[in-house]
């Protein structure tokens, strides 16, 4: 048990990052591929087809219920069945680091594993139904309209659709108003629908498919300020409190809804709201869809109720067992615990943990999403987070 405990100790204190480190905390989806394939999950679990059958793919949209913190429990739950699967092929048990479970979680929101599942021929009536089609065409522009659906440069990308979005926002209102037709409103997803009809079209397939949030949230936060956002999104307005749980179309979606508001709001304050590049507008969401993603509200006062519950307090309060002080362990960390750092842990000093609970004959613990959530915050509650006094 001395052994487990040493390993537990060092995955929670050797990637604790400073704060010079906790922007890349968040993860990166271009690192994350690469981990994904290095680390052999490619040989049971797929991406968009391409890998192993004998595990789920992760590349199919499964909806916005699926966080990080749902798959952080899964993981956990399906860890012994896993670890027995992987050692009968022969397949060398992954050892992530914080980091690295960051990255593949980036990488599987990327592959649009985080997103809601969308429908193109729903997406087709939507094109029609909220009058996109009197202005774009699919193959070639419409008189005095917008640019067609074959001319944009990644169909697929609801960040660059955002920012398309933002820039031409007064443009394409002012053409509506000539055609006499209301700005539409549209539902995250509809928005969705819409995105899968276009990068269905033949005149679009061959175009990139994939999408990727930058891991620099510090210039997010930064551009989220000097562009003025932060000086009305404030109070009841704050982004990171009305969007919880939200995906990248969610953002695009409420960007689009809010465009003529923002607009008429600028006017009148002599803030014209500033035209944005595509890495910028990547920058902000990434910003701030890994700010609310990674904050999923728990109680930590539940989160205390399934320690117990779960048998964690048994051995984690129980100095003969062998395991961690998890008041002393997470008091030195920079960072809060994140989904990222669960499966960390998991995959660092999980088989060793499996191996002292069958000795004392404790079962495995299994988390639902909203347990695990509780649990996180509970774990960065007071009763943890606070420093020892040296």
């Amino acid at each position: 048990m001395r052994v487990f405990t040493l390993i537990f100790t060092a995955v929670l204190l050797a990637e604790s990052p400073t704060l010079a480190e906790a922007q890349s905390l968040p993860g990166d989806a271009r690192r994350g591929e690469m981990v994904f394939r290095e680390q052999q999950c490619i040989a049971c679990h797929a991406i968009r087809g391409q890998g192993g059958r004998s595990a789920p793919d992760l590349g199919v949209a499964i909806g916005r219920d699926y966080t990080p913190t749902w798959m952080a429990s899964i993981m956990w739950n399906h860890a012994p069945a896993m670890w027995a699967a992987m050692e009968q092929q022969g397949i060398v048990r992954p050892q992530l680091t914080e980091a690295q479970a960051a990255d593949l979680f980036a990488y599987f929101h990327a592959a649009r594993f985080f997103e809601r599942p969308g429908d193109a021929a729903r997406g087709k009536r939507v094109f029609t139904a909220k009058h996109c089609v009197e202005c774009h065409g699919v193959s070639a522009p419409v008189p005095n309209g917008g640019p067609a659906l074959a001319s944009l440069r990644a169909p697929a990308d609801p960040i660059a659709l955002a920012q398309e979005m933002w820039n031409h926002a007064s443009g394409m209102r002012d053409a509506m108003a000539r055609r006499h037709i209301p700005w539409p409103q549209l539902t995250s997803q509809e928005l969705t629908d819409l995105v899968i009809y276009i990068q269905n079209l033949p005149e679009t397939r061959g175009k990139p498919q994939a999408f990727a949030l930058t891991p620099n949230t510090v210039d997010g936060e930064r551009l989220f300020k000097e562009r003025t956002c932060a000086s009305c999104h404030q109070g009841d307005l704050d982004l990171q409190r009305r969007l919880s749980n939200a995906t990248v179309t969610d953002f695009a979606a409420v960007m689009w809804n809010h465009a003529p508001r923002m607009w008429r709001y600028g006017e009148k304050s002599g803030q014209t709201p500033p035209r944005l590049t595509e890495e910028e507008m990547r920058c902000i969401i990434s910003y701030l869809w890994y700010t609310q993603l990674y904050a999923e509200p728990g109680q930590p006062v539940r989160g205390k109720q399934v320690f117990a519950k779960k048998g964690c307090a048994s051995c984690h309060e129980n100095r003969a067992s062998g395991a961690p002080d998890l008041k002393h362990v997470l008091s030195a960390r920079a960072e809060p615990l994140r989904p990222s750092s669960i499966a960390a842990v998991l995959w660092q000093h999980g088989p060793a943990m499996l191996e002292g609970m069958r000795q004392r004959n404790i079962p495995w613990p299994r988390f639902s999403k909203s347990e695990m959530v509780n649990l996180i915050a509970y774990l960065n509650g007071p009763e943890f987070r606070v420093r020892a006094v040296r």
